[in-house]
């Protein structure tokens, strides 16, 4: 008889944060159309416990103090929801996203947590130095992991350019509703990113923009 094939208990979230001097770039996705920037974000049998970035040259290189890999257990049944808290920081130059509770930079770290109850509001950092959180981008989103809302966790990451800035959006009820994305927990795969459509000199910038669907029954 054969064995029993392992089962992928773990979403390790990846989160890669690139520089190339004067815009930083947030990607959590493994699988956008610009490769060697992706990440190791994955479903797993194991933890993880570093992030895993790309090498993408032409200038950039990773900003490791900002990237961090999290993970969690997809099939808990006390701790159900996976709320994600996404803050968004600016100097006035830069605008820098994270959503993970455990990188180095410690004071722009995020509330995101797995817990026995959904939360709806988001906690971000205080990191002085000239940045201050942009609370119209940034917000809490939870997700049910027991596939009791929907089989599926759609994440979808969007990414603006305004030709000067790089914005990453995760989420899909920001108060800035133009940049918002299709994030959800649903029945149905999704098999395309939604992102929206903010005018104002900004545009999808669709190389980085990807959908990464988790089967939260496999």
């Amino acid at each position: 008889m054969a064995a029993a094939a392992a089962r992928n208990f773990y979403l390790n979230l990846h989160q890669c944060v690139y520089s190339n001097g004067r815009i930083l770039y947030t990607n959590l996705l493994p699988n956008t159309a610009n490769p060697t920037f992706n990440t190791g974000t994955q479903v797993s049998g194991s933890v993880e416990t570093s992030a895993k970035c790309g090498n993408p040259g032409g200038g950039w290189r990773e900003e490791t103090w900002n990237s961090a890999e999290y993970n969690f257990d997809r099939f808990g049944q006390v701790d159900r929801y996976l709320n994600l808290h996404q803050c968004v920081y600016s100097n006035g130059q830069i605008l820098y996203t994270n959503l993970l509770p455990n990188t180095r930079n410690t004071d722009f770290n995020t509330g995101t947590n797995v817990a026995s109850s959904a939360e709806t509001a988001s906690r971000c950092g205080n990191p002085g130095g000239g940045w201050q959180e942009e609370t119209w981008n940034s917000a809490e989103y939870s997700l049910d992991l027991t596939g009791r809302s929907g089989r599926y966790l759609n994440l979808h990451q969007c990414v603006y350019n305004n030709g000067q800035i790089l914005y990453t959006n995760l989420l899909p009820n920001t108060r800035n509703t133009d940049f918002n994305t299709g994030t959800n927990v649903s029945n149905t795969e999704a098999t395309s990113v939604q992102c929206g459509n903010p005018g104002g000199g900004w545009r999808v910038d669709t190389a980085n923009s990807a959908v990464f669907t988790i089967d939260l029954l496999a």
